[in-house]
């Protein structure tokens, strides 16, 4: 299994990929260890699953391993990764271990998409594992529940088809899908139109006679001898009709090429999962499940962490809410969600994820708060970035100031706990948005319930 080797080292353990491609290699029987930058209850969970994890590094120990796998953020200068080098060991970056894992499997379904690919992909593997069916997910988070949980074999490998650093294109998947391209990572496009470009170069490593999911919108995508399924709510083969709504959740009939065959009702919340919900269905048909067996399925699906999460409510009585959004179509649809299900004020608190995004998005981030009552802005979250790679936080407050009075700079969780334990009350939500630590903010503060 990978390589013959029997031993790996994941540097940058913390990350999501790398953690679940550690949990992966371990349960295949592997000696696995992984380093990172910061220490986190990730490095503790997963030591308690018998990996060696730590913080910091260690270049001796990084030297005796003969499989090393890092992330496109580890510089070439990192101590493991030249003591690993210098050792002899093969090295390699996530994405072509990734794509190693995938080749060793039957078949391969890879989940691309500017948006939803987690959900998507952790609905998908709800559905197989509601089936019986042997499967191994690699989901960019964690579930709420156990029922997207991995049931192993070597038949099936789902996993996310990131876009980012063109890692997608590593994979040569039997069905993919694209569930919709927006402007994103400017750090590694120029413009939408390259964007667009990797999206169909992606396309293009399906398969012969395998089978693309896509938005009506984007149908073109889809190359000559795979099968092209759309969905959506227009003229598509799997359609969502008579959507209903309640307590911010959505119920709707599946119609499969026209054919109404059942009716899905949803436990997250959100329009945005009717969608995403659409896209499982129709990646399940493509692996022989039907469209009722897969909505009854989705009915038991409890979600995945920080995709509009609940944490509980403040002293104040005011609810919280997590989401993972860090584009302004994610934040849009986050407040659009809880605008509907909140009869006080919705309070967005932002934590800006890289200095090249909030630069380039400037514009629409300012737009994208417009249905939020107040606006708090954190400091960057700066990821791999330095502050001369684009704008900082502040440089967003103040474009937000100029537009509604009803923004302020919050210099750190502490000040922002403070702000909120003053400022909030009953039937108000927070939403704690962003993809890097915005979830400490609520450390101390929130009660379950």
């Amino acid at each position: 299994m990978f390589c013959d080797h029997r031993d790996i080292h994941f540097i940058g353990v913390g990350g999501v990929s790398m953690k679940s491609l550690a949990l992966l290699c371990r349960e295949r029987g592997m000696d696995v260890s992984g380093s990172d930058r910061e220490d986190s209850g990730v490095l503790a969970m997963l030591a308690a699953h018998g990996i060696n994890a730590y913080s910091g590094h260690d270049p001796g120990y990084a030297a005796t391993r003969s499989l090393v796998v890092y992330t496109a953020a580890v510089p070439r200068d990192d101590p493991e990764l030249a003591a690993a080098r210098e050792a002899g060991a093969l090295c390699m970056e996530r994405k072509a271990f990734l794509a190693l894992v995938a080749s060793e499997f039957e078949k391969t379904v890879a989940i691309a998409g500017s948006h939803g690919k987690t959900t998507t992909t952790a609905m998908l593997c709800a559905i197989l594992r509601a089936e019986g069916r042997k499967f191994v997910g690699h989901i960019g988070g964690d579930c709420v529940g156990d029922e997207c949980a991995s049931t192993g074999g070597d038949e099936l490998f789902v996993t996310e088809a990131c876009e980012y650093n063109r890692t997608f294109l590593a994979l040569k998947p039997d069905v993919a899908a694209v569930l919709g391209i927006a402007f994103d990572h400017p750090d590694c496009y120029r413009d939408l139109a390259e964007l667009k470009a990797a999206f169909r170069d992606f396309a293009s490593n399906i398969e012969r006679g395998g089978a693309l999911v896509v938005r009506t919108s984007e149908k073109g995508l889809c190359p000559k001898g795979v099968r092209c399924v759309t969905f959506g709510y227009s003229e598509c083969d799997y359609r969502a009709e008579d959507v209903c709504y309640s307590d911010g959740r959505y119920s709707f009939v599946v119609a499969e090429r026209g054919v109404r065959k059942a009716v899905c009702r949803l436990k997250v919340r959100g329009k945005f999962n009717v969608v995403n919900a659409l896209a499982a269905i129709a990646l399940a048909a493509q692996l022989g499940i039907p469209a009722e067996r897969s909505a009854a399925a989705l009915e038991g699906f409890n979600g995945v962490k920080r995709r509009f999460e609940r944490l509980g409510t403040l002293a104040t009585g005011a609810e919280v809410f997590t989401d993972y959004a860090h584009h302004p179509d994610e934040i849009a649809a986050a407040i659009d969600t809880a605008r509907v299900m909140t009869k006080g004020a919705i309070v967005a608190v932002f934590e800006p994820h890289t200095f090249s995004r909030t630069k380039a998005m400037a514009k629409e981030f300012v737009e994208c708060f417009y249905w939020a009552d107040e606006v708090l802005i954190l400091p960057t979250y700066a990821a791999r970035e330095r502050p001369s790679d684009g704008e900082s936080a502040y440089d967003l407050y103040m474009r937000l100031k100029a537009r509604r009075e009803e923004s302020l700079y919050m210099p750190d969780y502490a000040a922002l706990r403070s702000y909120l334990s003053a400022h909030t009350r009953e039937g108000d939500a927070v939403l704690l948005l962003g993809a890097g630590t915005v979830n400490g903010a609520a450390a101390g503060m929130v009660r379950g319930g």
